[in-house]
């Protein structure tokens, strides 16, 4: 492979890998942190009503299509009635088969009840995103304009009301306040309080302004919500959502003004009310809020498996756990080469074996630091004693090498037992060690003591301690850990650096500073 080769290759790796990795970041929501927490919000509507001792049909409007966050962990609990979920028109007609309505419903039924009920829906509200946009989302479609059923004697009144306000204002952002303000309570002005007969307080005024603003001609719909704020009876606040010339208006009933809700959360639209009784009496909704901190990580993953499942389904988070478990360790091993490969080729480290330090260092998450390597010095230290013993038999390479393993495996087995036995229960963690490698490290420091001394056998020793140690302290390290699992397209990153560190062929900084005489001549 030429040069111009590796560079294309290197930047299609790169390119792709922090590609993946910017759109899971920043589009999908993915925490570049373990302990990032999200702020989510458990919201609850509890049912009260006195049954009569026939069927009872209960409604209750149901959290829906939220803008900027997710419905999840929905629960009805009801005890023995009978459960129907639906979509409901915004003019509050009975279940429909369009998936398009607004609003959702839930209906508890029961042949015969009597008493005190009580009727609870539980819904968990997650953030669709990490950020803090507050952008609102508007429906999709635009409101119809429909009739408002007036009698001839309302129509009169409407006409008048109209023509007052319309008389007031210049244009839609004083109409919509001067309207407001003639319906809402207390209101001197007659035919306002005449269409209003039959429908006090405020969202008898919301929904009379809709009417009259389709009477108007320009679409409208009132929308109904709560204020994410703790509480244990939040009170719903009404807002009107109109369409003219081309663009959503959302208009603050409470406040008096145009403008955008922050932290209001709609809970269904149109002129439907929040809940519906047919055999009892007395019925009373409660809305409690309550917010709660979770895990950003489990926050993202639980939301994106209702809304893209096609990308979870290719995840490793849809592994199951004991393999997500195991996947949290392998993945680590590549960090440890690519530590291994830039301390060797561009510091100038030198190692027993090529991936030995990064298993060493494997090991070493198991038994802790300091405990792995008492354990690996001790191993090494008897097993070289051995081994030397064996030089004096005169043994072939492969049987030598084999009796090497099963000392070894002797050696690990007795430490474990002496330690345990001196209440040492750390010491079992030697089991841990790959002992094949441990058995072709002593051979190869067997060999190099015999050909070039033990103090350059010693030196290799300490350093492949060294980058093993390095190599732990990467690979324990827990923001890698949460980088790696979550986003393991950033091995195509670490792939294309190996390759970049592959055709180094400078000096290495320790071949600097031991050649440094010579320089500098």
């Amino acid at each position: 492979m030429n040069s111009l080769q590796l560079k294309l290759l290197v930047s299609l790796l790169l390119l792709t890998g922090l590609g993946i990795f910017g759109y899971k970041a920043f589009v999908l929501g993915f925490p570049l942190t373990p302990e990032e927490q999200t702020r989510t919000w458990n919201v609850e509507a509890r049912v009260s009503f006195e049954a009569q001792d026939s069927p009872v049909k209960a409604t209750l409007q149901t959290l829906n299509r939220l803008p900027r966050f997710v419905v999840t962990d929905e629960y009805f609990i009801s005890d023995d009635y009978g459960l129907l979920r639906g979509m409901q028109a915004e003019d509050g007609s009975g279940l429909t088969n369009d998936t398009d309505a607004e609003n959702a419903i839930a209906v508890w039924s029961k042949r015969s009840a009597k008493g005190k009920q009580d009727l609870f829906y539980s819904a968990r509200l997650r953030p669709e995103n990490n950020s803090d946009d507050r952008t609102w989302v508007h429906p999709t479609d635009i409101p119809r304009l429909v009739d408002p059923q007036f009698t001839p004697a309302e129509q009169a009144a409407a006409n008048s009301l109209l023509t007052k306000v319309g008389s007031e204002s210049a244009d839609i952002e004083t109409f919509v306040p001067h309207l407001m303000q003639l319906l809402m309570p207390p209101s001197d002005n007659t035919d306002a309080a005449y269409l209003l007969r039959g429908h006090p307080g405020r969202l008898g005024a919301v929904n009379m302004a809709v009417r009259l603003l389709h009477f108007s001609g320009i679409p409208a719909q009132s929308v109904h919500g709560i204020t994410l704020s703790t509480s244990n009876n939040a009170p719903l606040s009404h807002w009107l959502e109109l369409y003219h010339d081309g663009a959503w208006h959302m208009f603050d009933v409470t406040q008096g003004a145009f403008g955008t809700p922050g932290d209001f959360v709609p809970w269904w639209r149109g002129n439907a009310p929040l809940a519906s009784l047919k055999g009892g009496d007395n019925l009373e909704v409660t809305l409690s809020v309550a917010p709660v901190s979770v895990s950003s990580l489990k926050n993202t993953v639980e939301q994106l498996n209702i809304t893209e499942p096609a990308i979870m389904g290719f995840s490793l988070f849809n592994l199951p756990v004991q393999a997500q478990a195991t996947y949290r360790v392998i993945l680590l091993i590549p960090i440890g080469a690519l530590l291994l490969v830039f301390l060797r080729n561009v510091i100038g480290f030198s190692t027993f074996g090529t991936f030995m330090p990064a298993l060493i260092a494997l090991s070493f998450r198991e038994t802790e630091l300091l405990w792995g390597v008492c354990l690996f010095s001790i191993v090494i230290i008897l097993g070289l004693s051995v081994r030397l013993y064996l030089e004096h038999l005169k043994l072939l390479l492969v049987p030598r090498l084999a009796c090497v393993l099963i000392v070894v495996v002797l050696l690990m087995a007795g430490i474990s037992v002496v330690s345990f036995k001196l209440g040492f229960p750390r010491g079992i963690s030697v089991s841990l060690f790959p002992m094949v490698i441990l058995s072709m490290t002593i051979e190869r420091v067997s060999v190099m003591w015999d050909e070039m001394g033990a103090g350059k056998a010693i030196q290799q020793i300490i350093g492949t301690m060294a980058v093993a140690v390095l190599a732990y302290l990467a690979m324990s390290n827990q923001y890698i850990e949460h980088l790696t699992f979550v986003f393991p397209e950033l091995f195509l990153v670490l792939l294309a650096l190996t390759m970049m560190t592959g055709r180094y062929t400078g000096f290495r900084l320790l071949e600097l500073i031991r050649f440094r005489a010579l320089l500098k001549r």
